[in-house]
């Protein structure tokens, strides 16, 4: 009986014995089963972590992704040519142009390449100006001058508001001077007021600056308007300034344009309406001997530089200038003749 217990007892240890290592035996990856759960989990997460691959080892390997991972392509972007990326930018700028001007502009100021900046910027002033631009050759000229930006926005002269908008958003510097001098010039032939008032954009020595060119270029077309403006000026430092700006233009004088020939100076002609022209004794042709002022000494003209000579025949209004003057057609050794005229201020009037 105690035997036969034994061998029970013995059978029954052999067998949890066995049960033990058959439980606890390596598997093939050197794990025990009890891990597996850990080691699936593990897969899983790593396959649902797998990182982007680049397109050019499309298309995906089982191995790299895992069974359960399905992905697509990226979509190529098509490429587009010069012609078609300039195509593209003139539709979208005509778009543009229906709408807020200034957003349109800020638009084409952010294109970093000059020759889509360039379509873009034609875009707008083609449909602006409903196609009445000026001839290419004026254009390019502009542009070589002023810059592109300025130049093409010489266009929007006849458009005052566009083009102060235009200069604004688009240009700066010098630039910017140049294309508000040319709306302000323009817009003198129907609102002086506003064309000056555009110098209010500026200050210090760039306003003189541009209020100098305005001013003389509407004494150049209308000498007596651009004068009585500047009366109206109180003060004295900016009302001298602006007689000064005008005078630069429309002198006061006698009215002759003065060229050197052969070391003399020689009358060219005489402006209509001006005190050489209605005295009748100066013509065209005659030749500059001698200047004096009023009564005084006469000063030699031979071999003085023409700027010299054109000061001392200009002068206040009022005062008297003393020409001697020989014939263009005068024999060798002829005496000149003495002529006295009173100077005037000299009027422009288109």
């Amino acid at each position: 009986m105690k035997t036969r217990i034994f061998l029970v007892t013995l059978v029954l240890i052999l067998f949890g014995t066995g049960l033990g290592w058959w439980w606890s035996r390596p598997t093939a990856t050197g794990a025990s089963p009890k891990e597996e759960p850990t080691q699936t989990f593990t897969a899983v997460t790593a396959r649902r972590n797998v990182r982007p691959v680049p397109a050019e080892n499309w298309p995906l390997s089982n191995e790299s992704t895992g069974k359960d991972i399905s992905i697509e392509p990226p979509v190529a972007q098509p490429v587009l040519s010069k012609v078609e990326r300039l195509d593209q930018t003139r539709s979208q700028f005509n778009a543009l142009a229906a709408g807020n001007a200034k957003t349109a502009l800020v638009a084409a100021h952010q294109i970093k390449d000059e020759g889509e900046r360039e379509i873009a910027l034609l875009a707008l002033l083609t449909s602006w100006r409903r196609g009445e631009l000026n001839l290419p050759q004026q254009r390019a000229k502009a542009i070589a001058a002023f810059g592109l930006e300025a130049g093409l926005g010489l266009e929007l002269a006849q458009d005052p508001a566009l083009a102060v908008l235009w200069a604004n958003e688009l240009t700066e510097g010098n630039s910017r001077m140049t294309l508000l001098q040319g709306v302000a010039i323009t817009e003198l032939q129907t609102d002086p007021s506003a064309a000056l008032g555009l110098g209010e954009q500026f200050s210090g020595a760039e306003r003189r600056q541009f209020l100098d060119t305005i001013l003389g270029a509407w004494a150049g077309k209308d000498t007596d308007a651009a004068l009585g403006w500047a009366q109206q000026i109180s003060d004295p430092a900016q009302h001298g300034a602006a007689l000064q700006a005008i005078q630069q233009v429309a002198p006061v004088g006698i009215g002759t344009q003065v060229a050197m020939q052969e070391g003399y100076p020689v009358i060219g002609g005489l402006l209509p309406g001006t005190p050489a022209a209605s005295s009748g004794q100066i013509h065209s042709g005659d030749r500059i001997v001698a200047v004096a002022q009023g009564d005084n000494q006469f000063v030699n003209a031979a071999g003085l530089p023409l700027s010299d000579l054109v000061q001392m025949i200009r002068g206040a209004p009022g005062t008297t200038v003393q020409l001697q003057l020989l014939a263009g057609d005068a024999a060798p050794n002829s005496s000149p003749r003495t002529v006295s005229i009173v100077r005037d201020q000299i009027r422009h009037k288109q």
